[in-house]
């Protein structure tokens, strides 16, 4: 079973210019001080940032950056949301914005990320 899976995330939209991943805090991805995981918000991140990269080229990250601003909590409904800052030939940069849904929806955390890109392999595709 794939990280995406155990956690529940879900592809809302891959596409080159945005991606959105989703998935809901669970009981099991909480810290000791019954908050999400920074590994679990980290994961969510760096599954959009995958998706993105990868929709065009293969990529492979070379360095990322995550900046906590607020908890989550069990049950919150979390969305990843990936922009594309700079896509060059062989080096592209993400923005990964995380964010609490609701009726106002509040940034939790910012994840940039820079791939290492090359021409995928002929006959393979992404997987979003």
């Amino acid at each position: 079973m794939s990280l995406q899976a155990t956690l529940g995330m879900t592809v809302l939209e891959a596409t080159p210019s945005l991606t959105r991943v989703e998935m809901t805090v669970t009981d099991a991805g909480l810290n000791m001080h019954g908050t999400a995981h920074g590994g679990v918000i980290f994961s969510l991140a760096d599954e959009a940032f995958a998706v993105i990269s990868n929709l065009e080229a293969q990529a492979v990250a070379v360095d990322t950056h995550l900046s906590f601003f607020r908890a989550a909590r069990a049950g919150d409904r979390l969305v990843a949301v990936a922009t594309p800052e700079r896509v060059g030939r062989t080096l592209a940069t993400y923005r990964v914005e995380v964010q609490r849904l609701g009726a106002e929806p509040e940034k939790v955390a910012l994840f940039t990320g820079t791939v290492s890109r090359r021409d995928r392999p002929a006959g393979t595709s992404p997987r979003p």
